[in-house]
């Protein structure tokens, strides 16, 4: 939900285009010659039925002159394997230049088609005064069994120290890759130090000018998944880092040097000044509960403007806004604004200033990855912060700087991990909880009249809560009243049928983080119902029959995450026509495996009306590959459930 310099940083390191981005300094015109056997294969022998793969790569990153040059080379396979010609370059503006971008197409029976055309470029990520860019172009004329290669160079200021990633392990099949980095040392520069993740036995060979070499063959792809960590998480790769650390012995000793340093800086920002202290005088009475003292602080916090949220804005706009730095917590009282860190920090003051323990914790976002303590690298912790306070006899965490985040919730990328509490004593880890799946509920209420030729009409009302709504709630905080509307009819459509038609009259709560975000329309189904005779069959489930079911392969490669535990509830009321009955009702239906899942459907006849009543809860975050099938067969059960029919008779023409 936030970014600073260090974490974009990293995320463009780490980050690919469509599948990956590598380079070679030869001239334009100076290819690596393709070998028949390259023009006329047809499959992936290591990997049979792959859409495509990469026959070679090359990364050169030389920290001397500040540059990185990139080549790749794939073959693609199938129609789905054309998508890889379409590729995006990130960097970070004022930080570097894309040159040098040369790429080509090249066909079975050996023609050759050079990439001539516009590249475009587009605004990716604005944080602060941070901009991440994208060069992006198509290659031309991809078909199966093309070959498609490119490269280009990254140039940035010289003389500058950066750490770099080798991503070893890419989406698609790796037959040979080759990377060298030349370090950038001079007497009293950094020490280089480099280690290896998810890489087993691979090891950079330091050259005799220095470099490192490292050449690879045959990675596996890494398998895109669906509900999958963050693939950054799961693939292999090589850090070189600059640092002038001396390492511990421990990792106890590390991290308590460490957090001794945040500790300092965060005394010096924070203080104990008389400003803040008035500021808790005025918006809190003595009389108030710990909790509300906390809320109406938290609700202060809050009306700092967020400078890292601020919608994108031209050079101009942003030399004629340029906004003062904040040294301390009363600079941010006094300017009224401040970044995300800086909102965090003025929420931790004025819970001290109203006598609460208060600090920040360090974390890294799930979003991006996961944090290894045993690693000993402080960078993993500077990229996100949220607020620990203990008020009460109750522990919280908060994060006021996240725009609409209600009190008492997290973003969910900030929730279910380890974080680092910085004392003056040494570090505190803790444990940030989980949110619980009661607290993110999508509930959905139709009140439906059903028609004799199986269609259905009437009302739907759809309420968000919790991480759900938070996540729309970000989502769509640029958009206007027009997008927001589109979004959230969007999101009905992807419910129900095609033949279903929605008309969206009223939607709530997109301001009001206290409250859900509620929605509300007219609906209806053509042909819901199918008609046998004077029989209409209609699933109980209405909007799970028509879906794809969730993990539907057989097999699978990565454990199972769901960002966020979570329960769909539905209560489906509709009203039969005159006459029609209901010759059978399916009986109802729990699923309870353990593992914090749990599904039930029940439908009842109430007079003329039918009350289908449906809840699925995933309680869960992270299930390891080694349950897939047992998770398979509890989402596949659950979905030929809901597609259990209701058999209703409908009267003969003689009794009208």
């Amino acid at each position: 939900m936030r970014s600073s310099r260090l974490a974009i940083a990293l995320c463009l390191l780490m980050a690919g285009a469509a599948i990956l981005l590598a380079f070679s300094a030869r001239a334009a015109a100076d290819w690596p010659p393709i070998s028949q056997d390259e023009l006329a294969m047809r499959d992936n022998p290591a990997e049979p039925g792959a859409n495509a793969m990469i026959f070679y790569r090359e990364v050169l990153v030389n920290s001397v002159d500040s540059s990185e040059n990139y080549y790749v080379r794939i073959k693609v396979f199938t129609g789905e394997g054309k998508k890889y010609g379409d590729v995006e370059i990130p960097y970070i503006k004022g930080d570097a230049q894309v040159n040098d971008l040369h790429a080509r197409t090249i066909h079975p029976d050996g023609k050759i088609i050079e990439f001539n055309s516009k590249v475009m470029e587009k605004l990716v990520v604005k944080a602060g005064d941070i901009k991440i860019l994208e060069k992006t172009f198509t290659l031309p004329d991809v078909t199966p069994g093309s070959i498609i290669e490119y490269r280009y160079k990254i140039q940035r200021d010289a003389n500058s120290f950066y750490n770099i990633t080798w991503r070893l392990q890419e989406e698609l099949f790796t037959r040979r890759a080759h990377f060298v980095f030349k370090p950038y040392m001079s007497p009293g520069s950094p020490q280089l130090l480099w280690r290896t993740l998810r890489a087993p036995g691979v090891s950079p060979q330091k050259q005799k000018d220095g470099s490192y070499a490292l050449d690879i063959n045959d990675v596996a792809g890494l398998a895109d998944e669906d509900f999958m960590l963050p693939q950054d998480e799961l693939r292999g790769r090589v850090e070189f880092i600059y640092t002038r650390e001396e390492y511990a012995k421990d990792s106890k000793e590390y991290w308590d040097r460490i957090a001794k340093v945040f500790a300092e800086y965060e005394d010096k920002f924070v203080g104990k000044r008389s400003s803040i202290r008035d500021v808790v005088s005025q918006v809190t009475k003595p009389t108030d509960s710990a909790e509300e003292k906390l809320r109406k602080l938290y609700a202060r916090a809050q009306q700092v403007h967020n400078l890292d949220e601020e919608p994108s804005k031209s050079t101009q706009e942003e030399k004629r806004q340029k906004s003062k730095d904040n040294n301390n917590v009363e600079d941010i009282l006094k300017h009224g604004y401040g970044g995300n860190d800086d909102i965090d920090r003025f929420f931790v003051a004025l819970a001290q200033a109203a006598g609460f323990e208060s600090s920040v914790v360090n974390l890294t976002p799930r979003s991006r990855g996961l944090f290894h303590r045993d690693l000993q690298d402080w960078h993993e912790l500077v990229d996100d912060l949220i607020v620990w306070v203990h008020a009460g006899d109750k522990d919280y965490y908060l994060d006021p700087a996240v725009h609409l985040c209600p009190f008492g919730i997290l973003p969910w990328s900030e929730t279910s991990i380890m974080g680092m509490r910085p004392t003056k004593q040494g570090a505190v880890f803790v444990t940030i909880p989980a949110i619980p799946s009661s607290s993110s509920i999508t509930e959905r209420k139709l009140q439906l009249t059903l028609d004799l030729d199986g269609s259905l009409s009437g009302t739907l009302t759809v309420r968000f809560t919790g991480e759900r709504a938070l996540t729309y709630r970000q989502n769509e905080r640029e958009d206007d009243e027009t997008g927001k509307k589109k979004f959230i009819t969007d999101k009905v459509k992807e419910w129900l049928p095609s033949t279903a038609k929605f008309d969206l009259t009223s939607v709530t709560g997109w301001d009001t983080p206290e409250t859900p975000l509620e929605a509300q329309g007219n609906l209806r189904i053509a042909g819901m119902g199918e008609t046998v005779g004077r029989r209409i069959l209609l699933p109980i489930g209405l909007y799970e029959a028509g879906q794809r079911q969730l993990f539907d392969a057989s097999a699978r490669k990565q454990d199972i995450y769901f960002h966020y535990a979570y329960e769909d509830v539905d209560d489906i009321a509709i009203q039969l026509p005159t006459g029609v009955q209901a010759s059978s009702l399916p009986a109802p239906q729990v699923l309870d495996p353990g593992g914090q899942l749990k599904y039930e459907i029940s439908v009842k006849k109430e007079g003329s009306v039918l009350h289908v009543q449906r809840r699925l809860t995933v309680g869960g975050i992270i299930y390891p590959v080694a349950y897939y099938s047992a998770i398979r067969q509890f989402f596949s059960t659950a979905k030929s459930n809901d597609e259990q029919q209701l058999v209703l008779q409908a009267p003969s023409s003689g009794n009208n």
